[in-house]
């Protein structure tokens, strides 16, 4: 095999750059507008809740994604700030007890 030189490596990685630039630009402007969840066949993949998900389908089969790909599509996912500070003070509670029954248990042993 012949040995590539330190110039003839730079030239093929700045090739190799070059290419996969523009894939990661192009990437990132349609990430900003195309679901991640959105499959090749505008069915939506994910487990959450989306506004822009279609009436259900046949048992078993996806659901449709039914945006026209031209918003941001972050604000689409449905969001509860109260649901997130309630479970969090449910953790609370759930931790504060355990400590409160370990702590009688060292106190009784």
């Amino acid at each position: 095999m012949n040995e590539t030189s330190k110039e003839e490596y730079q030239k093929r990685l700045d090739r190799i750059t070059e290419i996969f630039s523009d894939m990661v630009i192009h990437a990132d402007t349609q990430a900003n507008e195309r679901c991640p969840y959105r499959n090749r066949f505008d069915e939506c993949t994910a487990k959450i809740h989306c506004r822009n998900q279609r009436p259900p389908r046949p048992e078993g089969e996806l659901l449709m994604c039914g945006h026209d790909g031209a918003f941001d599509y972050r604000d689409a996912w449905e969001s509860d700030p109260d649901t997130y500070d309630k479970a969090k003070a449910k953790i609370d509670k759930i931790k504060k007890q355990a400590s409160s029954k370990r702590n009688a248990k060292a106190d009784s042993a």
